[in-house]
């Protein structure tokens, strides 16, 4: 893992600079007010390609630990309300019943807001991806003595045993080409280790899974 991390850091940096180009050259390219339309169109298309090239490269980067987490004291309750709008949404196109379940009483974690958002965001569309002809997904929390929990359970397809013990494997994936990286897991996993969590999977094939997230407690007078 270490030095996939490695290469993927050094991955990461070589593609930076010759896609900045490429995409600052297209952007350019659309200011030009006598482009054929087909020309403009082929050009929105190397946009949109390059733009997901260089979410592809923020993921590695992520998953090799060169962006460190910006940690403060953060309710995850309120992660997941502030990203209900937008998860919604989405989960509306695809006939899915969105539902959250939070702890009232939750207790306060020491994290990277941003990065808790993008470990919500990459369980839901993961969650979303498993159901193809609908059904729910329940985003729930809970705490006990010393962690807070973030659960997010779907009634998808499920996996086998072989498959949950690759999902965090970078570049693993059971999807089309067109539909993931096979990054999204491995960068959650990435994620929840910087912060000193874990991640727990349940799941049955044709029942759905449960993706946990574990956290730390924040005890008063912690440093952030």
């Amino acid at each position: 893992m270490a030095t996939i991390g490695q290469l993927s850091a050094g991955v990461a940096h070589e593609l930076n600079e010759p896609l900045g180009s490429i995409l600052g050259f297209a952007q350019l390219l659309t200011k030009d007010k006598g482009l054929p339309e087909q020309a403009s169109m082929d050009i929105n298309e190397i946009i949109k390609s390059s733009l997901h090239a260089r979410e592809i490269i923020r993921k590695l980067m992520l998953f090799s630990k060169q962006l460190p987490p910006m940690t403060s004291k953060v309710d995850l309750n309120n992660i997941v309300r502030e990203d209900l709008y937008f998860l919604k949404s989405r989960c509306n196109k695809e006939n899915i019943t969105l539902v959250d379940r939070l702890d009232p009483e939750l207790p306060r974690s020491t994290a990277d807001k941003s990065q808790l958002h993008q470990v919500l965001v990459n369980l839901v569309v993961n969650a979303i991806q498993a159901m193809p002809d609908g059904g729910e997904i329940t985003i729930s929390t809970r705490h006990d003595d010393k962690n807070v929990y973030l659960a997010v359970s779907d009634t998808g397809i499920g996996m086998n045993e072989k498959i949950i013990k690759q999902i965090f494997v970078p570049f693993f994936t059971t999807k089309e080409i067109s539909q993931g990286t096979g990054l999204g897991l491995s960068v959650v996993h990435g994620i929840i280790t910087a912060h000193h969590g874990s991640i727990d999977v349940k799941s049955k094939v044709g029942k759905g899974s449960i993706f946990e997230v574990r956290l730390p407690i924040s005890h008063d007078g912690e440093e952030a």
